[in-house]
Formats: structure tokens, sequence, C-alpha cells
């Protein structure tokens, strides 16, 4: 990766070994990995480039990271490629249930370029992110403010071992119904279901398309 060099004087140890770790990843990732990583949150202090709507709005992003997994009916019969959702969810700081990795949409960055750095920083994981799932407006218990949140679909492909909220954030890997359970938020769960049902739509087109 060109430049490397002159990126890395400017940043401290961890970045080397993020981008060292992130050079060996296999996956196509949609913005340049020097780019990504130069977006997070350690890199990044206060809210000065926020983005709000005409409302007043803070516009939020984020990602609801999911993987497939076989049944195990199917491990056990090898004869299908049935696959059902897993999510990962993350603790949220106030320590109350799990949620999905999501912040502040800034000005020096697209929509899917936000919704990819927070879900490194506070989950760890990189993959393919898809299209949107919605928009939801909701009001900020902590803060009391309203928020415009964007939601997508990303297929978890690498999860790293060391990311920049490691120390405060707990993740783990949840079934559809378990996340629903969890996470505290109705707009994250709205979106939660829209990924199921995009992913049920999905499948009933391969079945169509197998059958014919």
């Amino acid at each position: 990766m060109s430049g490397i060099s002159s990126f890395l004087t400017n940043f401290p140890p961890f970045i080397y070994f993020l981008l060292s770790l992130l050079e060996k990843i296999p996956v196509k990732l949609p913005i340049p990995i020097e780019k990504m990583v130069s977006r997070v949150s350690f890199a990044r202090t206060g809210r000065h480039l926020q983005r709000y709507d005409n409302r007043g709005f803070r516009l939020v992003v984020g990602c609801i990271p999911y993987r497939y997994r076989k049944t195990k009916e199917e491990e056990a019969a090898s004869t299908s490629i049935d696959e059902e959702i897993e999510v990962l969810v993350i603790s949220a700081q106030n320590g109350k249930g799990m949620l999905f990795p999501k912040g502040g949409w800034e000005k020096d960055e697209s929509m899917e370029e936000a919704a990819i750095r927070e879900t490194l920083e506070e989950a760890g994981v990189l993959g393919n992110i898809e299209g949107k799932l919605g928009k939801w407006c909701y009001k900020s218990k902590r803060q009391s403010i309203f928020h415009e949140g964007h939601m997508f679909p990303l297929l978890v492909k690498q999860e790293l071992d060391r990311w920049p909220e490691k120390n405060i954030r707990e993740r783990k890997w949840v079934t559809v119904s378990k996340a629903k359970q969890e996470c505290p938020h109705l707009w994250m769960r709205e979106a939660l279901e829209e990924l199921v049902r995009r992913h049920m739509r999905q499948q009933e087109e391969v079945n169509r398309v197998a059958c014919n």
C-alpha cells in the first residue's frame, strides 16, 4: 500500500498494528484502508463536523453486523444450503442492554463511510456494507434531543482482536430473537426486522429460481 510510511508517522503505535492487520485481510473494502483507519475515534475528537438536518436533528448512522450460520440439521445432513442469520451486538455504555454500533455522521465522510467507521470503532469488525435498511427519528434519552438514524446491514468478513472501544464494550453473536430481547431501542429493532424481511425475500427468490 502506497504512502504508508508517511501516514504512520502521524499516528500512535496502535495504528501500525491495526493497519498491518488490515493489509492482510482478503476482503475488498468499499473505501481505502488508510482513509477508514484515519477516521477511528481516537483520531477524531469533538463534534465540530457533526451533521444536522434542517430541523436540527442530529444525523446518526450505524450498521447491523451479521453473518450466516448453518443450522444443526444442515450440519448433520449436509444436504441443503439453508442458512440463518446471527447478528453482532455490543454493550451500551450505560450498561443497559445490547445494541448495534452507531454514531454521528460527520461532514467529511459519506453516510456509508460513517457507518463503517462507527462499526469498526465500537464493534471491531469489517465486512461488506449493503443497501440502507431505512431511517428512523427518535429522541435521545441521555441528551433529550432528536436524532435521525440510518442503518445499514454489514456482512462481516473479519473480526479484529483489538479495536478502539474494546475496553469499554462487550460484543457477542446472538440470534435475531435474542437481539430483539436485549436491544432497548425500538428503532434498532425495527431495522433488524427489515433486515430479516430482506433476507427472507432473497431466500424466497433463490428457492423460486431453483424450482424453475
